[in-house]
């Protein structure tokens, strides 16, 4: 399960809508160091987890008017989940990632 979780599988305009943005929006986050898409050629694909990601940047820009910088900053803080390899799952239940979600 964990795998199907990290698998691109998302094109950038699926991705976009998903997100409710355009596509030259994800496309300034991957060159600001926010994200890193799956490629393949040229392509950018995206897992069900760069989107979670996804939905934590642009809820820390937009909603918490955090600067890329700052967001940078709290997205390279290990999460416990990270350290204890929880899967989605198991993760999902955790009122800390509930909480850290919501920032």
């Amino acid at each position: 399960m964990e795998q199907a979780y990290t698998q691109p599988l998302y094109s950038i305009g699926i991705t976009a809508k998903l997100l409710d943005v355009c596509q030259a929006t994800l496309r300034i986050w991957e060159r600001k160091g926010l994200i890193s898409p799956g490629r393949l050629g040229k392509n950018r694909f995206y897992s069900q987890c760069d989107v979670d990601r996804l939905e934590r940047i642009k809820g820390l820009l937009r909603k918490k008017r955090i600067n890329i910088q700052g967001v940078r900053a709290i997205l390279a803080t290990i999460a416990c989940w990270e350290l204890k390899h929880c899967g989605p799952k198991k993760r999902n239940t955790c009122p800390v990632y509930r909480k850290q979600k919501q920032l």
